[in-house]
């Protein structure tokens, strides 16, 4: 894991009109360059330094910490910044901001957890994931690394077990902290030529990048988006849609089994909001799923949203699922079932709440 002094202005963080912001980051980042060949601009207000060449240069970590606080102090003044050092760039924001207003914190190599252990779940901006940890009574960085990885990893999916690896300081980045389009900040070289995302140069890449930073920096981050494959149960929450970080790979989906996951292939269409259904066997009856996970007769007849009724050709399942079964008002059971019509279409339904409802269709 890369080691890291990181910079943190707090006032620095959100860009105004005017500019008066981006004038001070910049002088920021300009002042770290003369104490280091790379800087790299993270998002607003906040900076990173690698320091394996600059700590041998300088004599040390403490050294160099020392002059970037005095540095700043001397050459960037009227802006308030904290200075911390540690493995990994979450565990060297949260030093930095715990040195904001008095001076550096320097977390020794190999202390990382220890550091981040007290820090409320909070620090990671996942809301639902803190909300929700936080009623089974785990509220801290250090509770939440502790539970067990295969645990988290059924019940939080790919997004919860990246946060746990990060807590535990196995990982040092979240995804999706860094705004795409920043340029380090390096001495001037030769433009590279090597091929690039779209097809060109690198060069492409970069001002491709850069156009989305600039929609991003007047809408903001959340403004721009690109779809991801994630772990889940039901198609609609394997598709998300993240933060775009820059070109390269959006990432998938962990290949471990989801208990209750549909098999491929994947519907054409998935519905925002589930439609009614009714599926019922020859004599009429609804067909049910039972507390052992089987239907209780063969799907015969299918409605949908109380149109024309048509018959069942082919079925496949049910593929229950018992999700969030330790809260009582987030659990979450459900069934699914693949549901073939005689007039061609193949359809995904869900069981829950005592009703059927049509989820997604397959071409």
């Amino acid at each position: 894991m890369e080691r890291l002094l990181v910079v943190w202005c707090p006032q620095l963080l959100e860009e105004q009109e005017r500019g008066r912001e981006a004038r001070a980051f910049d002088a920021v980042v300009r002042t770290l360059a003369r104490l280091a060949t790379r800087v790299d601009p993270v998002r607003p207000g906040v900076c990173a330094v690698p320091t394996r060449g600059p700590s041998r240069y300088f004599g040390g970590d403490a050294a160099l910490l020392g002059l970037v606080a005095e540095a700043l102090a001397g050459e960037v003044p009227g802006v308030e910044a904290g200075a911390g050092m540690a493995d990994g760039l979450f565990a060297g924001v949260l030093a930095a901001r715990a040195a904001t207003g008095a001076g550096a914190v320097l977390v020794p190599p190999g202390e990382t957890p220890s550091f981040l252990a007290p820090w409320p779940l909070a620090t990671l901006e996942r809301p639902e994931l803190a909300d929700l940890l936080g009623r089974l009574g785990i509220r801290t960085l250090g509770a939440f690394a502790a539970l067990p990885a295969p645990h988290v990893l059924a019940r939080f999916g790919t997004d919860g077990a990246r946060c746990q690896r990060v807590a535990q300081g196995v990982d040092g980045e979240l995804p999706g902290f860094r705004m795409p389009g920043r340029a380090r900040h390096r001495p001037p070289e030769a433009e590279a030529r090597q091929g690039g995302f779209w097809g060109d140069s690198a060069g492409a890449d970069t001002r491709a990048a850069q156009a989305v930073a600039a929609v991003q920096g007047m809408l903001g981050p959340e403004s721009v988006v690109r779809g991801r494959l994630q772990g889940g149960r039901g198609p609609g929450q394997r598709a998300r849609l993240v933060p775009f970080t820059g070109p390269g790979d959006i990432g998938v989906g962990p290949g471990e089994p989801w208990p209750g996951q549909v098999p491929p292939p994947a519907p054409a269409l998935v519905l925002d909001r589930p439609l009614p259904a009714l599926l019922t066997d020859v004599d009429g009856r609804t067909v049910e799923v039972s507390g052992g996970g089987m239907a209780t007769s063969a799907p015969a007849r299918l409605s949908v949203a109380g149109g024309p009724w048509a018959d069942v050709a082919g079925w496949a399942g049910p593929w229950p699922a018992d999700e969030r079964w330790w809260s009582v008002r987030g659990r979450r059971r459900q069934a699914r079932m693949q549901v073939v019509t005689a007039r061609g279409p193949a359809h995904l339904l869900t069981r829950e709440r005592g009703a059927w409802w049509l989820e997604a269709t397959y071409d």
